[in-house]
């Protein structure tokens, strides 16, 4: 009797899609990458979440994951961008676009415009000032680039 001996199978690497800040088009990259780069624009992406701890000062947070605002930090950026959601437990002071939605917690202090497909505010938030757009961010949208 002949057994079927099946063909060796080289192993798969997991994907995801994550869309890229700068061009706003979706792409795959590997489930495990930290940083890739865009095959529609070729920039560079940061495709892990950012957390903020303390007082951060700066022109962009960008990534293609979370950024998180933990309730101590002070962060003072230009443009914070972030795929899957921003959450603001401190103090934020930029223009925010997020592709996911934001939650601004009791402890929060938001000052500038926000662009997302959602906001959740708790009470006690702070909304110092600012422009928001409460709708899905078009990939056709001009860029804070």
């Amino acid at each position: 009797m002949c057994a079927m001996i099946e063909p060796i199978q080289p192993p798969t690497n997991p994907t995801r899609m994550v869309r890229c800040y700068h061009c706003r088009r979706e792409c795959t990259v590997s489930a495990r990458a930290m940083s890739s780069s865009c095959p529609h624009c070729h920039r560079q992406l940061a495709i892990a979440d950012i957390i903020v701890r303390e007082k951060h000062w700066g022109t962009r947070l960008q990534t293609c994951g979370k950024i998180v605002i933990e309730r101590r930090a002070d962060a003072r950026v230009n443009i914070v961008q972030a795929s899957q959601g921003v959450e603001v437990h401190g103090s934020l002071k930029g223009h925010v676009i997020s592709y996911g939605p934001v939650m601004l917690a009791d402890t929060a202090s938001l000052d500038g415009d926000l662009e997302a497909p959602a906001v959740y505010v708790a009470p006690g938030a702070k909304i110092i000032g600012g422009r928001f757009s409460i709708a899905p961010v078009r990939p056709d949208a001009p860029q804070g680039d």
